[in-house]
């Protein structure tokens, strides 16, 4: 369990830090935001129920993250997700993420005179990322309609993975939002 606040969200009133019983959030008034000191939470969930914003959200969960490369170094450039050779699986948990492993792509001859995408092509690289909630890339190809239905679509032009980590940290609120719709849509973040 870790309550975590959208910086897309907060408008620094400080109506949190007035319900914190062990002042645990306070808003930093160089960046104009609410920030938690972790280790002085208890979880009360008092920040949570009184934000007017709803800029807070206790993440209970796990999320796995496939971003779409070919040299494992930045997002693929040129091409939208589906066509990367690599997906890097990435763990998100308690605030942390971590690389958990590299997937090859599935190989596919995609019908290019299908309008809207090839569900040949959206199946197959479903299947390479079975355990997945999230997909990232710097665009996605037509297949989104097909793919939105299992996958929550984050578009990233930010190139290098490493920094790309770094925003879905920052927006991890959203993502999870966008994750519980049955009607989903692609998120683009800054």
């Amino acid at each position: 369990m870790m309550m975590n606040i959208s910086k897309n969200k907060c408008v620094g009133c400080g109506i949190c830090e007035s319900e914190c019983p062990n002042g645990s959030i306070s808003v930093d008034l160089n960046i104009g935001i609410a920030v938690f000191d972790i280790d002085k939470c208890l979880n009360c969930g008092l920040c949570l129920k009184n934000c007017p914003q709803g800029a807070i959200k206790n993440i209970t969960e796990d999320l796995v993250i496939a971003i779409g490369t070919d040299n494992e170094q930045i997002i693929k450039p040129d091409e939208h997700f589906g066509m990367s050779k690599y997906f890097q699986i990435w763990n998100y948990s308690n605030g942390v993420t971590f690389l958990k492993e590299t997937r090859e792509n599935a190989k596919y001859k995609e019908d290019e005179t299908i309008k809207h995408g090839d569900p040949g092509k959206a199946k197959a690289t479903a299947s390479v990322l079975t355990d997945v909630d999230v997909l990232v890339g710097k665009f996605m190809g037509p297949n989104i309609e097909r793919l939105k239905k299992k996958f929550v679509p984050v578009i990233i032009r930010e190139p290098n993975i490493k920094k790309s980590i770094n925003i879905i940290k920052d927006n991890i609120n959203e993502i999870f939002e966008e994750k519980e719709k049955t009607d989903r849509m692609g998120i683009i973040l800054q």
